[in-house]
C-alpha cells in the first residue's frame, strides 16, 4: 500500500482534490439531497482511479513509517512544555494556584494594566465556554470534530493569561487521570493522589454542600451572572454575539440565598434574595461544589464512583494502527453513545422525545440490530417497540432502564472498529473506556455541568490538557507514520461529504452515526432537532452542524484571536492567518499551528521530540 492510501480508503490526496471541487460542483443541500449531476459522479471515479493508478509509484507505507519513527527525530521548534502536576516541584505547584487564582480575581482590564493583553479574567472564559455549548446552530464545543480545536484554543486562552501572570511557571500543568484512577500509579499514595489537600482537594466535596473547602482552590467562589457583566450591557458584547444576544443567562436556583446549606423555609424568609449565578444547573452554593453520587449523574458507571480509565486505554487511542484519522480518534476519547449522557436523562422525558426517537432512531437501531445479531441490543430493542406506542411514561421507564443497563455494563465504551488492516496485517483492537466526558460525570456537580464546568478550574484545565496530550501524541504518531497527515489536517471534516467513497454513490449517506460525535450524531439529533434556523443544516441528513467543518470559524459566537506568537509568521499558507484575523481562527488555522513542527506548546511525554531529554515514563 502507498503512502498516499495508508489510511484506508480516504485517501488524503483525493480529499485535497476534492475540497477545492466540492466549493464550485456543488451545494451542501445538493450533496445533502443527492443531486449531484452523472458527469461529476463520473469525474470523481476518474480522480479516484487516477489516484490508485499513482499509488504504485509511492514510497511503500512501511518504508516511511521506518524512516520517520523514532526518538532520534527532532523538530527545529523548541515549545514550551506542559508538565504533569506532580511533576512540579512545591515551589512551583503554589505559584501556579496563585496565577490561577489571579486570573479568577481580577477583572479582565485590570489584569491587563498590570500583566499585559494575554491576560484574560477566569469567568471571562468561563462565559467563552458556555457560549459554545448554548450556540443557536448547536454545541459548537463538543461532541463533534469541533471539540478538540475548540478546547486547545480555550486552553491556550487560559495558558497564556496565566503565563501573563507569571512567566517562570514556564507552562500550564495538565493532570493525568489515569494515576488518579481505581488502581492508578497514585490512587493510594497521600502525598501525590491528586484529591488531597496539597492539590485539587477532596473527591467529595466536604463542605455542607459538597463544596469543595480543601486544597489548592479551595472556596473557589462562583459568581452571579448579571447583564453588565456578562449580558448585552457587558463590555465583552461589542465583539461578541453570543454576548450581545445572550445565549446564556445563568441560572437562577430554586433555594434562596438565606436557606441555602441549612435547613428553612424561604417562603417564610422576609426579602429572600435568588442569586442568579455562573452556572447551568439549580444550585445556590457560593462556591465550586463536588459530589460523585450526584443523582442528576449516571451512577456507578464501571461499578464505581472512582474514575475506572487506565495508561493502557489513554495509548488506544494514540495508536495509528487503529486509530486513523481525526473522527477516529474524536470517538475513541468520547464517550460511545448519547443515551450515555446525562443530558439523555434529561431529555428523555421530554414532551417530543418519544415522536423524534421513534420516527429517527427506532428505525436505524433496528437495522443495526439486525446487522450485528447482538442478543443483547436485540433485547432492547423489542422492549422499546413493545412500549413505543404507549403513554410516554411508560416509554420513558423502558428508555431510562436501559440507559442504566447498557452504561453501568458497558462503561460507555469509547468507539472503535472492531478490526482494521494497517500495513497489510490484521489489527484486532482494544476498546478503551471514555476519556472525555468521564471526570465531568464521575466529580458531579460543577464539573458535571458541562455548560459551566470551568468553574472547576484546576481540575477543567488540566484533564483537557491531558485529553490534548492525547490528541497531540496521536497527531505526532499519525504525522510518522504518514507525512501527508499535516498538509491534509489530519482529515478533520472539511464538507458535508463524509468519505470520497460517498461521492461516488448516486444518494449520499443516511441515518444515525456510529457515536455521541458523529457523523450523524444521534446527540444533535435529540438535543438540537428543533432549531430550524440554518437551512443549511438539517438533522439527521447533514453529517456535520454548521460551524464545524475545517474552514469554518470555532465559536464564532464568542471568536478566539491573537493566542501565538507572530513575531516570525510569513509565507503562510492560503487560509492561514497568525492573530486569527477579523473573523477568529478557523479550525484549520488551530490545526496548523498546532502541528508538531509548529506548536508552540507540548508536552512532557514529547518533549524528546525538540529537546536532549529522554523520554518521560
Amino acid at each position: 500500500m502507498g503512502a498516499i492510501g495508508l489510511f484506508t480508503a480516504r485517501s488524503s490526496t483525493v480529499i485535497h482534490e476534492e475540497r477545492a471541487k466540492t466549493a464550485t460542483s456543488a451545494t451542501i443541500s445538493e450533496f445533502r439531497r443527492g443531486r449531484l449531476e452523472s458527469k461529476d459522479i463520473q469525474a470523481r471515479r476518474d480522480r479516484l482511479r487516477h489516484w490508485a493508478k499513482r499509488k504504485a509509484d509511492s514510497p511503500t507505507a512501511s518504508d516511511i513509517w521506518k524512516t520517520l519513527q523514532g526518538k532520534a527525530h527532532k523538530f527545529k521548534n523548541k515549545p514550551r512544555v506542559r508538565r504533569e502536576w506532580r511533576s512540579l516541584n512545591d515551589t512551583m505547584k503554589h505559584k501556579v494556584a496563585k496565577a490561577f487564582w489571579t486570573v479568577k480575581t481580577l477583572l479582565t482590564e485590570e489584569g491587563r494594566q498590570i500583566y499585559g493583553e494575554n491576560f484574560n479574567n477566569h469567568d471571562d472564559m468561563l462565559v467563552l465556554h458556555s457560549c459554545a455549548t448554548t450556540d443557536p446552530r448547536c454545541d459548537q464545543g463538543h461532541f463533534g470534530p469541533q471539540f478538540m480545536t475548540f478546547h486547545r484554543a480555550l486552553l491556550l486562552k487560559y495558558e497564556r493569561s496565566l503565563l501573563a501572570v507569571d512567566p517562570e511557571i514556564e507552562a500550564m500543568p495538565y493532570w493525568n487521570m489515569a494515576f488518579d484512577a481505581v488502581g492508578g500509579k497514585y490512587r493510594d499514595d497521600l502525598t501525590k493522589y491528586i484529591f488531597t489537600d496539597l492539590y485539587f482537594g477532596s473527591y467529595r466535596g466536604t463542605g455542607p454542600n459538597y463544596e469543595v473547602i480543601d486544597g489548592l482552590f479551595k472556596y473557589w467562589p462562583v459568581v452571579e451572572w448579571t447583564r453588565e457583566r456578562f449580558g448585552n450591557l457587558s463590555y465583552l458584547a461589542p465583539d461578541n454575539k453570543c454576548i450581545r444576544e445572550e445565549y446564556f443567562q445563568g441560572t437562577v436556583p430554586s433555594v434562596c440565598d438565606q436557606c441555602c446549606n441549612i435547613s428553612c423555609d424561604c417562603d417564610a424568609v422576609p426579602g429572600a434574595t435568588y442569586t442568579r449565578r455562573l452556572r447551568a444547573h439549580d444550585d445556590c452554593s457560593d462556591y465550586v461544589a463536588r459530589w460523585p453520587e450526584d443523582p442528576d449523574s449516571l451512577g456507578p458507571i464501571g461499578g464505581t464512583y472512582e474514575i475506572v480509565y487506565n495508561e493502557a486505554d489513554f495509548d488506544t487511542c494514540v495508536d495509528v494502527t487503529k486509530v486513523q484519522t481525526w473522527m477516529q480518534w474524536q470517538d475513541c476519547i468520547e464517550m460511545s453513545t448519547f443515551i450515555c449522557s446525562q443530558r439523555f436523562q434529561y431529555v428523555s422525558g421530554q414532551p417530543g422525545f418519544q415522536h423524534t426517537f421513534k420516527q429517527k432512531i427506532l428505525p436505524e437501531m433496528r437495522k443495526r440490530v439486525l446487522a450485528s445479531k447482538d442478543p443483547f441490543f436485540a433485547q432492547a430493542l423489542s422492549a422499546l417497540e413493545d412500549v413505543a406506542e404507549q403513554a410516554s411514561d411508560a416509554f420513558t421507564e423502558v428508555i431510562q432502564k436501559l440507559t442504566k443497563d447498557i452504561c453501568g455494563d458497558y462503561m460507555l465504551y469509547g468507539y472503535l472498529r472492531n478490526e482494521t488492516t494497517f500495513l497489510g496485517k490484521l489489527i484486532v483492537n482494544t476498546i478503551p473506556r471514555f476519556f472525555h466526558s468521564q471526570a465531568h460525570i464521575k466529580f458531579g456537580k460543577d464539573l458535571l455541568d458541562v455548560t459551566t464546568s470551568p468553574n472547576e478550574a484546576a481540575a477543567f484545565t488540566g484533564y483537557h490538557s491531558d485529553i490534548d496530550r492525547n490528541s497531540m501524541t496521536w497527531m505526532m504518531n499519525a504525522k510518522m507514520a504518514n507525512p501527508l497527515m499535516d498538509p491534509e489536517y489530519w482529515l478533520y471534516p472539511v464538507n458535508q461529504v463524509i468519505t470520497p467513497d460517498e461521492l461516488l454513490k448516486d444518494q449520499p449517506a443516511e441515518g444515525l452515526g456510529r457515536g455521541i460525535s458523529g457523523p450523524f450524531a444521534i446527540y444533535d439529533v435529540l438535543a438540537c432537532s428543533n432549531d430550524t434556523s440554518f437551512s443549511e443544516y438539517s438533522v439527521a441528513e447533514s453529517p456535520w452542524l454548521p460551524g464545524t467543518l475545517l474552514d469554518n470559524v470555532v465559536n464564532s459566537g464568542y471568536r478566539f484571536k491573537n493566542l501565538f506568537d507572530c513575531a516570525g509568521a510569513k509565507n503562510l499558507p492560503p487560509g492561514i492567518t497568525c492573530d486569527g484575523g477579523e473573523q477568529g481562527y478557523t479550525h484549520k488555522e488551530m490545526l496548523y499551528w498546532t502541528a508538531p513542527e509548529r506548536t508552540e506548546y507540548t508536552y512532557d511525554t514529547l518533549e524528546h521530540y525538540y529537546y536532549d531529554v529522554g523520554p518521560a515514563i
